[in-house]
């Protein structure tokens, strides 16, 4: 009897990860991503099956703080530290691959020549981006300088997770070609 209670017990975590991994596929990551000058914000946010997971990096005092809840409950608050690497980084920004990416952009300089440059860069870099909704309202008249952007995107984890694993391969492989 505790044997075939056991069996199912197990049969059903299973059950249960593989699930997960199949809809680690299937339901893409919501990103959101605030910057805010006039009120000090610094914000992303992620949200996964949304009341399941979602994870917010803030910036608090200067140090960048990771907030994770699981199901509305608090889970875990780290600091997150900078790690320096090899450069990888721009390899793994590809590798996510956002989706349905969508950009509001509103900013204004006192200088009006700051704000033109702004819009023409800001302009230039977003063709350079596979953006699907693009708002961009520069200010030229403001009498402060500020700076709103919020940018959200979808990303699908599973793709990203074996495109992020397979550069980390071929980076080992590298760098054990380069140390024989």
């Amino acid at each position: 009897m505790v044997l075939i209670l056991t069996s199912l017990i197990v049969s059903a975590i299973i059950a249960i990860l593989a699930i997960l991994i199949i809809l680690l596929f299937v339901v893409p990551l919501k990103t959101d991503f605030v910057l805010d000058t006039n009120n000090s914000i610094l914000q992303g946010t992620a949200l996964w099956l949304h009341p399941f997971i979602m994870a917010r990096f803030t910036l608090e005092k200067g140090n960048p703080i990771l907030n994770i809840h699981v199901f509305g409950k608090h889970l875990l608050k780290r600091t997150i530290k900078k790690k320096f690497g090899k450069g990888y980084s721009i390899d793994y920004l590809r590798a996510i691959a956002p989706e349905d990416i969508k950009v509001t952009t509103h900013y204004g300089f006192t200088n009006p020549f700051d704000t033109g440059i702004t819009c023409g860069a800001v302009n230039m870099v977003s063709q350079l981006i596979n953006i699907s909704t693009f708002e961009n309202q520069p200010d030229f008249l403001a009498e402060n300088d500020y700076i709103y952007l919020n940018a959200s995107a979808k990303i699908y984890i599973g793709p990203a997770i074996m495109k992020i694993l397979k550069i980390i391969r071929l980076n080992r492989r590298d760098l054990q070609w380069i140390q024989t």
